[in-house]
Order: structure tokens, then sequence, then C-alpha cells
């Protein structure tokens, strides 16, 4: 019986800093893995912030260009969309309303995206009466038929 104890005990003790070690190697992955998406996020959001304050005060687009990039790689969001609004407060356009719907749609608010989509459409209409807004309307349908 002593002797089972002694082999309990010392799988035990095995078994304990194997999961010990374990873990420290998934906490070393997780923290690389991290370290690389900040990387990712300052390179972007560096670049961003360079382009905007090179713009021009009157550059709509260059603020909602630099939103939509934040946007399309999920982050600096609440950066980009001071700069979006800065954009659409300068001029509403087809292009910066859009971006502001892929915003909106990014946070997971469908029914203000989709408000943003249908203004976009609106605005492109207002500005060619040709404007083409089969894209917008794939926006619009995806959120639709998602519900």
């Amino acid at each position: 019986m002593k002797k089972l104890s002694k082999k309990i005990k010392a799988t035990t003790g095995n078994t304990v800093i194997a999961a010990l070690l374990l873990f420290s190697l998934a906490t070393a992955s997780m923290a690389a893995s991290v370290n690389k998406a900040d990387d990712k996020e300052d390179k972007i959001t560096l670049k961003m912030r360079k382009s905007v304050s090179k713009a021009s005060p009157d550059d709509w687009h260059t603020l909602a260009m630099a939103a939509e990039k934040c946007i399309k790689k999920g982050v600096n969001l609440a950066e980009a969309v001071e700069w979006l609004d800065k954009s659409i407060a300068i001029r509403e356009t087809a292009y910066n309303l859009t971006v502001k719907g892929d915003y909106y749609k990014a946070n997971r608010l469908p029914d203000k995206a989709l408000e943003y989509y249908v203004k976009a459409i609106n605005a492109g209409r207002m500005e060619d009466p040709t404007f083409n807004s089969t894209a917008i309307q794939e926006k619009i349908a995806a959120i639709h038929f998602k519900k």
C-alpha cells in the first residue's frame, strides 16, 4: 500500500508539473500572438494618423479612407469613427456614408448600418443620377437576409 501511495504521489506530481509547463507554453504563445496583433495595429494606426495629419482641413476623402482602412483591419475604431464623422461633416458622400455603414456593421449594429447604406445610395444618386449602387445593395441584402 505504501509503494502504491508513493507511485500515486509521484504520478500526480509529474502531472502537475506537466500541466504547469503546458500552461506556461500556451501563455507565452498567446502573448507572442497578441504582440504581433499590437504591432499590426500600431503600424496601421500610425500610418493612418500620419495620413490624416497631412490632409488639408477640407479633405473629407483622406479622413474617410483612413477610417475605412482601420475598420477593415478592426483596429483603432474609436479614432476611425471620429475621422469618419469629420469627413461626413465636411461633405456627405456615398463613399463616407458607406464606410460609416461598414463601421456600424463591424460593431454589430445592423439597423444603423442599413440606415447609412440607404443614405449612401441617396447621396450617390444626388452626386450622379447614373450612380451604381450594386455594391451597397449587396451589403444591405447581406444584412437583411442574415436576420
